[in-house]
């Protein structure tokens, strides 16, 4: 039975993740963002890791011959 609970939260968009910042300045700055414009560290990590998932996409659709947002 409980294998079967794992399976369900392991598939559910709540589920927590854990990264590490090895670089302390990114850390830093981090901190220092979400305290200056008043948001969780966890937000500004999920917008970056977004934005990053764009810009790798974008590159991609590039080398394919997408030019933009199609």
């Amino acid at each position: 039975m409980a294998i079967k609970e794992r399976e369900k939260r392991k598939n559910t968009p709540e589920e927590g993740h854990f990264v590490r910042v090895t670089d302390s300045m990114a850390y830093d700055r981090l901190y220092v963002l979400s305290a200056e414009y008043s948001v969780s560290v966890e937000l500004l990590v999920n917008v970056a890791v977004k934005r990053l998932l764009d810009d790798v996409d974008f590159v991609r659709g590039l080398r394919t011959g997408k030019m933009g947002t199609e």
